[in-house]
């Protein structure tokens, strides 16, 4: 049975499902500990200039997703589980390896990961998180499919 269950969500529509997915998990092992990452994309401020609003852009998208993570908050109080939350924050690196790093020094022995299906095009264009993660970490993966 896994007990370190680690689940990275962005904010898009598969997300709740995800979280649901890893609640009802929990829920059914009294022993499972559960820990939820959201990564912020800050790369944008990373071009060595000085953007004029910079700082203001930073902030906007960090307090988009701080909503996100109280709302993330919110839902787990609502189905009485506990759980770690962390906000990590992203200067260029790749995801995956964010999510990698920051689930083994947790100690995660379950990853679940969400497919957003959104074809074979735009996965070409921008990767895959979940398929990046499954070639990079030696933890299991569940991953959990968008239904169409």
């Amino acid at each position: 049975m896994f007990n370190r269950i680690y689940v990275p969500i962005d904010n898009s529509d598969i997300s709740e499902h995800i979280l649901n997915k890893a609640i009802e998990l929990v829920k059914s092992n009294s022993s499972a500990k559960l820990k939820v990452a959201h990564v912020v994309n800050l790369e944008q401020m990373t071009f060595g200039i000085e953007m004029i609003g910079a700082a203001e852009l930073k902030d906007s998208i960090l307090s988009v997703a701080k909503e996100f993570v109280e709302h993330i908050k919110e839902t787990l109080k609502n189905q009485n589980v506990q759980a770690e939350i962390v906000l990590l924050e992203n200067y260029g690196a790749g995801l995956s390896s964010i999510l990698l790093e920051d689930a083994k020094t947790w100690g995660a022995d379950l990853f679940i990961v969400g497919s957003h299906n959104l074809g074979s095009f735009t996965h070409l264009i921008t990767g895959g998180v979940a398929e990046d993660i499954s070639q990079d970490s030696n933890i299991p993966i569940l991953l959990i499919p968008k239904h169409k």
